[in-house]
């Protein structure tokens, strides 16, 4: 996820075009002029909430096309969350259509073809967040893209004034070492968009997400496993392993996946720079720091002192723990 911050007006399109690529993926902006010589200007501001990134754009008419030939293997895999907050925006996605209006939300996938259509002066507030932000969500969000959200009432009324307030308040955010901040963001997204789908889900998937959803609540118990899920859910451990299979992923490497991912982040928090890996990791529910080494050098290509050294700005070498 691109981390940069900008806070300006743009009054040249390219030079706008290339501000809005680098924070979220490679993007073409065309404006609409409706009168001739009329100069182009509009602002654009960006600050990080951890891995979350928050802007606000305001200003003129216009198209953004995330075409085909524009997505390579090497961007990043996010979702894009954007609220409306003027006029209205026809949005288009895996063929489906839907004009956004004022107050409404939509969710799109930067890994397929999109586009944008401002046909009134833009406002929005955009949420770009990675898809492992949403964990076993997203093939639901996927499932929701270019289709309207409303913003007026239940869960989705709360994001809508939620988003507007971190619109107006993106000086306050609190930069890429906030990840809780961003996992709250995404815990709030991911209940109001799930909960307004229409999308009706079967037993196993219903199931597996209470499944997710007690597991993420004890994800610090060590006995956090798939016998004792098991015999939580009445289920027999094979039949765990199906409802994980089918999300093409097991739960043992789910549960390890979230555990690194917090440890990670609190290593790079400043204000748990006072406690010990070991304690760090314990928080989390692992106890073994020479297993913990190498399950975090797999996944991050660093152990968990590397990366804390890394954080604090002291070089490390090959030779270190």
């Amino acid at each position: 996820m691109r981390s940069a911050s900008v806070d300006a007006v743009y009054r040249s399109v390219e030079r706008l075009q290339v501000a809005v690529s680098s924070i979220m993926v490679p993007l073409r902006l065309t404006p609409r002029i409706d009168v001739p010589f009329q100069p182009f200007q509009t602002r654009f501001g960006s600050a990080a909430a951890g891995e979350v990134v928050v802007t606000r754009i305001e200003g003129a008419r216009g198209q953004v096309d995330r075409s085909r030939k524009l997505i390579t293997s090497t961007d990043p895999e996010l979702f894009v969350i954007m609220l409306d907050r003027r006029g209205s925006v026809i949005v288009e996605q895996d063929g489906h259509q839907d004009r956004i209006r004022r107050g409404e939300l939509v969710v799109l996938d930067t890994t397929r073809p999109y586009r944008a259509r401002y046909d009134d002066p833009c406002d929005a507030v955009v949420l770009t967040a990675p898809w492992a932000a949403f964990g076993l969500r997203v093939d639901a969000l996927r499932r929701r893209t270019a289709a309207r959200l409303a913003g007026d009432s239940g869960t989705g009324a709360v994001i809508s004034a939620f988003l507007t307030g971190l619109g107006e308040q993106l000086g306050h955010l609190p930069g890429p070492s906030g990840f809780q901040f961003g996992e709250a963001l995404t815990t709030l997204l991911v209940a109001g968009i799930c909960e307004t789908t229409p999308d009706r889900v079967g037993p196993a998937v219903e199931l597996t997400d209470k499944i997710t959803a007690y597991a993420l609540a004890n994800i610090a118990d060590p006995g956090l496993c798939v016998e004792a899920v098991a015999r939580r859910f009445a289920i027999s451990p094979s039949k765990l392993h199906r409802l994980f299979r089918q999300r093409d992923d097991t739960f043992a490497a789910w549960v390890r996946e979230e555990r690194l991912q917090r440890i990670r982040r609190d290593l790079l928090d400043p204000a748990f720079a006072h406690r010990t890996i070991a304690t760090v990791a314990a928080r989390w529910g692992l106890y073994d720091p020479a297993h913990l080494s190498r399950l975090f050098k797999a996944r991050f290509g660093q152990t968990p002192a590397q990366m804390r050294r890394l954080r604090s700005g002291t070089p490390f070498t090959n030779s270190e723990p």
